[in-house]
């Protein structure tokens, strides 16, 4: 099994809410054995390092459990640079691109933490913050640009009379927010030779496009108030789809989201439900 947990997961799992010590070593126990697999997110770190005022031996406890549990070695691209890559890549050669960060990056990472633990969390690497601040930064790029196709997308619900299935409003939408994407990546003719059809069958394309318009039709439909954490959330499932088949949240109103959209080979599930799946 390869999951990715949520940063909230992660949090949870140092604050032992929902699970115990005797969890947490059942889960390092699959992990050693091969039983499992978890890839890590950058984001997933500068969410847990820019975090604010926290006493620096807090942070050292947290980083410490969440790099015991996820892997290390690979960094799953910042959520602007895993979309674009995937969709130039299918422009390109028709396949999504390798969804990990290149040695630059994770070398920087890697010794500003070695720093951080060496030093109990009293010095922090400038070198590695100001390369978590900019992933920050692109984030927030990222969640404006997907704000905006949302806005755009959420005016043809308001177009749709009378009630229509998800799976309907997803069917009429999708393409054209598939074009969007392309559009912003600067591949869209090529996209379009290839079919708009097959870029919504790369992982981190269909989940973006699936997400996002899951979000709107809860809003449009069901009642759902904006919230607003609805934007940074479509990144980390994007992500958990480009390279794990199970996503673990205790974001309630997210699975409940991400559990319409059609994906096979990938499910959605809170820390509970995947702490009970381990051998």
């Amino acid at each position: 099994m390869i999951a990715y947990l949520d940063t909230n997961v992660f949090d949870h799992l140092y604050k032992k809410i929902g699970c115990t010590g005797a969890d947490i070593a059942n889960l390092r126990k699959a992990i050693y054995g091969r039983q499992l697999s978890v890839p890590l997110s950058i984001h997933t770190l500068e969410e847990i390092m820019l975090v604010g005022k926290v006493r620096p031996e807090w942070l050292v406890a947290q980083v410490k459990l969440t790099l015991s549990i996820a892997s290390f070695r690979r960094l799953v691209k910042p959520c602007d640079q895993l979309l674009a890559d995937d969709i130039r890549a299918y422009a390109a050669r028709g396949e999504a691109d390798r969804p990990y960060l290149g040695a630059d990056i994770q070398n920087v990472i890697s010794a500003g933490i070695s720093e951080l633990v060496e030093t109990d969390g009293e010095e922090l690497d400038e070198e590695m913050v100001e390369a978590l601040k900019e992933m920050r930064r692109r984030k927030e790029r990222f969640r404006a640009g997907m704000r905006k196709s949302q806005e755009e997308t959420e005016q043809i619900a308001k177009s749709m009379s009378g009630q229509v299935t998800f799976e309907q409003y997803l069917e009429l939408a999708a393409p054209g927010v598939a074009e969007t994407f392309a559009q912003r990546a600067g591949v869209l003719e090529a996209c379009k030779q290839r079919g708009i059809e097959g870029l919504l069958e790369i992982k981190s394309v269909r989940m973006s496009v699936g997400a996002a318009m899951s979000l709107i039709y809860g809003q449009a439909f069901e009642g759902w108030s904006p919230k607003l954490g609805d934007s940074a959330d479509l990144f980390h499932a994007a992500s958990a789809a480009a390279v794990a088949d199970v996503f673990v949240t205790n974001d309630q109103r997210l699975r409940q989201a991400l559990a319409r959209v059609p994906f096979d080979g990938f499910e959605v599930i809170d820390l509970p439900g995947f702490l009970a799946r381990l051998p």
